[in-house]
Order: C-alpha cells, then sequence, then structure tokens
C-alpha cells in the first residue's frame, strides 16, 4: 500500500495540472483505480445500507439526476451547435463520454451523494486542500461521488451540473488533465443555459419554477420539468402521453416555444395556474422521413390551498389543441 501512495503522490500533481488532454496509461488506470475503490468502499461502508437506500432524496439530488439523465443531449446539442466545441479533440471526447454513458446505463447508483462528515478527506487531494464538488475513478465501472456541502451552491443549477458531470465522465473515460474537462464542461454548460428558460410564479410565498431545455436542432426533443417544495420531475413524460401521430408514424420528439403563463385562477380552497407553449410536433414514417405539425400546449397546475396555508400542488395536466 505505501508502494501504491507514493506513485499517486507523483502522478496525481503532474495529470490535474496538465492544461492540454493527458490520458491515463492502462497500468496507471488500473492503480489509481484500485486505491479509489480502496476509498470508496470505506466511504460506502460509513454509508450503512440505510442511507443508500434513501440516497438522492432532496433537492441537489433530484436535480444532479436529472442532469445525470440530459447528458446524452447535452452532448448531442453542443454536436451539433456551431461554436460549442472548436477542435476535432474535444469532439471525439464528447463521443467518448457519450459512450461511457451508454456503457453505464444499467449501472445501479451511478451517484452517490456524500456529506462532508462522512467522506473526511475523500473530496481533497494532496496538491489541492479545496474539498471539490464530485470525485470519481478512472473507469466507467467506478461510480461519481458527490459532495453535499460544496454542491448547495449549485442546488438549483442544472446546466452547472451538467459540467461537473461531463468532466467526472471524462475522468471515467480515462482523461487524466482536469482543466481541459472544466474547459470542456464549460462548453456544454454554456450551450444548455443559452437554450434554458426559467418560468417562475410565486403563490403564498411557494415558488413553482419550470425549466424549459428547447432547441430546434435536428428534431432535438425539449426537456421540461417543474420544482416545487423541493421537489423536482420531469414532465416530458406527461406531455408524450397527449402527442399523438398518424397510424404509419411514431412519436419522434417535440420541440417547446412561446411560454407564458395565463393570469392564476383563485377560489376558496382550490387555485389553478396555467403555463402554455406552441409545440412543434415531429412524426417519423416508416421510411425515417421526419413531419412536424404545429399546435398548442397547456400545462395546467391544480392546487389545494386552504385558507392561509401554503398551496399544495394536486395534479398537473396536459392538453394539446
Amino acid at each position: 500500500m505505501k508502494h501504491i501512495t507514493l506513485l499517486l503522490f507523483l502522478l496525481l500533481p503532474n495529470l490535474a495540472s496538465a492544461n492540454k488532454l493527458t490520458r491515463v496509461s492502462i497500468p496507471e488506470r488500473d492503480l489509481l483505480n484500485l486505491e479509489f475503490e480502496r476509498q470508496a468502499a470505506l466511504i460506502v461502508e460509513r454509508l450503512g445500507s440505510g442511507d443508500i437506500v434513501g440516497n438522492g432524496g432532496g433537492l441537489i439530488e433530484q436535480n444532479f439526476m436529472s442532469a445525470y439523465y440530459n447528458i446524452q443531449s447535452a452532448i448531442q446539442v453542443c454536436l451539433n451547435s456551431y461554436g460549442c466545441v472548436d477542435t476535432e479533440q474535444e469532439r471525439l471526447l464528447l463521443r467518448e463520454i457519450n459512450q461511457v454513458y451508454i456503457e453505464k446505463i444499467n449501472q445501479e447508483r451511478p451517484i452517490l451523494f456524500v456529506s462532508e462528515d462522512i467522506a473526511g478527506d475523500f473530496f481533497k487531494s494532496e496538491d489541492d486542500q479545496t474539498a471539490r464538488i464530485a470525485k470519481t475513478g478512472f473507469s466507467p465501472e467506478t461510480k461519481i461521488f458527490v459532495n453535499l456541502e460544496e454542491a448547495t451552491l449549485i442546488a438549483n443549477n442544472v446546466p452547472a451540473m451538467l459540467g461537473i458531470l461531463v468532466h467526472e465522465l471524462g475522468h471515467q473515460a480515462g482523461v487524466a488533465s482536469h482543466s481541459f474537462l472544466d474547459q470542456l464542461g464549460a462548453k456544454v454548460r454554456n450551450l444548455w443555459e443559452d437554450n434554458l428558460s426559467i418560468y417562475r410564479i410565486e403563490m403564498k410565498r411557494e415558488k413553482l419554477d419550470v425549466q424549459l431545455f428547447a432547441s430546434e436542432l435536428n428534431y432535438t426533443t425539449s426537456k421540461i420539468q417543474y420544482t416545487y417544495k423541493d421537489e423536482t420531475k420531469s414532465i416530458n413524460p406527461l406531455i408524450f402521453n397527449k402527442i399523438e401521430c398518424r397510424d404509419d408514424e411514431i412519436v419522434y420528439g417535440f420541440n417547446l416555444s412561446n411560454g407564458h403563463w395565463d393570469r392564476p385562477v383563485q377560489l376558496k380552497s382550490r387555485s389553478r395556474l396555467r403555463l402554455n407553449f406552441w409545440i412543434d410536433i415531429y412524426c417519423q414514417a416508416i421510411d425515417g422521413e421526419i413531419r412536424s405539425e404545429q399546435r398548442d400546449l397547456s400545462l395546467t397546475f391544480n392546487f389545494n390551498s386552504f385558507n392561509r396555508n401554503r398551496p399544495i400542488l394536486r395534479t398537473i395536466r396536459a392538453r394539446i389543441n
């Protein structure tokens, strides 16, 4: 173990400070993964089975998982956008990261969330004692560990989480240089932010946020979710259930634009909020041709409101006209 630790001290400062893309050789990767898994096993042991089962219930955890499940969309939009990445090296690495994500599809709990009292110095390194938000190994089978205390700074910032996850998946692809992955993650993050709209409305001191990522590039499906009372959920399945194409077609996707709130409807014990969009529906025929259809979408949020108590969200309904 002393030999492993000594070699890690020699390797990591050079790898972490590299300004260009630096890959870890297979022997180095095996050694680094061995040390990472040793540290990770101690964390998992401290968590205990009960904490692992409940891992991921808070707002930070929900938003990180939302970002994780949007990785492929973010990468594809970046690859299809002029100016997102500048070099073929960056393009190739984004494709590698996408492949790493695919390899991890069946992995149970790809992300584990850990408080610093359990993690100890896990999120620190010998050359930098500043605690990191996330840490992982150098192969797809390793997990991504997220520092809950540091992540509070970006609790509602899904684009920032996307950038961090691109960075960590880049490590799992075998890339060592932090600076190169920071730059790549920032480019993916910035493009997502440029195409992100947030529709916020407040009811009795409770905020309802609807976040929409929409891009018309190559019929990319919009990603829409809401956050209310520290709970984040996707609205995409609700919309897909309402979309209908012709009998000889399948639903390929949709794009949303021109979002706007109706005036709230307030009754004695109930209230209603309606958010409207233009929706472009993409239908794919058997021969692969994609046809678009322009319609209107309304999302209705129904609340129970008892006197002065804060509203309770009852249902969300989607309607396409």
